[in-house]
């Protein structure tokens, strides 16, 4: 009956709050988090999977171990730091007939859809670097970062949103500043005309003449996208990955463009690098696998060899007795493997002088010095040069085998004759 009882005045309690509430609305909110499973860690799955519809073989890769045959195409970041070896290799190979499309920046994962404040501050604050790629193609870069621009995309982030007319009015701010920082070029190439929207945070300046056959998105002196002629092949060299990425490959001219890029006529490997090297093991086993096979083998060897588990048992002797004599040479030997030859001498030099103190007092000044009296008296009773009595407790401990014994043998004589 009590539980009946509360559960009645609950019921009647929650009949009266929805009868005193007012109508009540729901909101349709949309936030975008931007890509998730592949699309979000690979920004270029869009373009993969455009490629291989169109009969091309194009694919990750994680690393470039091995470079590909001449007639593919390579797209690969410097953002990260191109090795200047890499870079050679690279071009050597774009040189022999491959195409390489070159990216300055924009090929890390991140959210297309947010507008990257941080990114343009970082890129304002990033001291230039020299890229290997660049200088051996007689290419320069400077920042390209408008302050008029960043005043605004600052005064937009900083700015208080607090209602929805509000929060509208800075949403078209934002997509009227995004859309400043977007370059919309006309690029002309192989007798077509692409509509471009390419971005960047730095411009490429060409140190030389277009040659026929290149293009430039822009002036040369002022490019964020350059196709160059190099040897039997070229490089394209673009200040931003944005035209490829997943959210932008569909818009303007992109995809034709990408397309156009990699060839339109026959079936190429075309490879997405997303590091610039390869792992160390992994070109340590490329290049040099008989000398890994010959240093594990000899490792097993002497592993073999020096493990008790993996060589012969010692016999156990449980029966024998070891005299006093023998602890004495195993604890010396000890003291010898371990490097501690002081502590072997300066024992036998206390042994000594504790046979002087004992036994010939008058010529003990208990400073455990030794003088010409004293080493007198000890040749005369030893039968050893005065130096030799001298050099045995003035010479520091020798490390070679053969001074060694020398020096003990001379101290017991010593000690015996004293």
């Amino acid at each position: 009956m009590k539980r009946c009882f509360i559960r009645g005045l609950m019921a009647l309690a929650g009949a009266l709050l929805l009868c005193g509430c007012g109508k009540g609305h729901w909101e349709d909110v949309e936030k975008i988090t931007g890509y998730k499973g592949k699309a979000r860690l690979n920004p270029f799955l869009a373009a993969e999977r455009l490629l291989n519809e169109l009969g091309h073989d194009a694919h990750a890769a994680k690393s470039l171990g091995k470079l590909p045959s001449h007639d593919a195409a390579i797209f690969i970041s410097g953002e990260g730091g191109l090795p200047e070896g890499r870079a050679k290799q690279l071009l050597r190979w774009a040189y022999s007939g491959g195409h390489l499309i070159y990216f300055l920046d924009g090929t890390r994962p991140y959210n297309d859809f947010d507008t990257q404040f941080g990114a343009y501050i970082s890129a304002l604050l990033l001291d230039e670097q020299k890229d290997p790629v660049l200088e051996q193609l007689g290419v320069g870069v400077q920042k390209r970062f408008p302050e008029e621009e960043i005043k605004d995309l600052l005064q937009k982030s900083a700015g208080n949103q607090d209602d929805e007319s509000e929060e509208d009015d800075e949403e078209e701010k934002s997509t009227e500043d995004e859309s400043k920082l977007e370059s919309e070029e006309e690029v002309a190439w192989n007798g077509k005309t692409y509509h471009l929207s390419l971005g960047g945070y730095q411009n490429m300046i060409l140190k030389r003449k277009l040659q026929p056959g290149e293009f430039s998105a822009g002036s040369k002196n002022e490019s964020l996208a350059l196709h160059l002629r190099h040897g039997m092949g070229s490089v394209t060299l673009l200040a931003h990955a944005r035209p490829f990425r997943n959210h932008w490959i569909g818009e303007d001219d992109h995809a034709r463009w990408l397309s156009a890029l990699v060839g339109e006529n026959g079936s190429k490997e075309v490879l997405f690098v997303a590091a610039t090297t390869g792992s160390f093991f992994g070109l340590l086993w490329q290049h040099g696998w008989m000398a890994v096979v010959t240093l594990v083998l000899c490792l097993g060897f002497w592993l073999w060899q020096q493990m008790p588990r993996f060589g012969p048992l010692a016999d156990v002797e449980l029966d024998s007795t070891r005299h006093f004599a023998s602890h004495i040479g195993a604890l010396g030997e000890f003291f010898w493997r371990m490097r501690r030859v002081t502590l072997l001498v300066n024992s036998a030099r206390d042994a000594v002088w504790e046979r002087v103190r004992e036994r010939h007092r008058s010529l003990d000044d208990c400073s455990r010095q030794m003088n010409d009296q004293l080493a007198e008296e000890i040749s005369r009773r030893s039968g050893l040069p005065v130096k030799r009595v001298s050099a045995a407790f003035d010479v520091s401990p020798p490390n070679s085998a053969h001074n060694f014994v020398n020096l003990m043998r001379d101290l017991q004589t010593i000690r015996r004759a004293l």
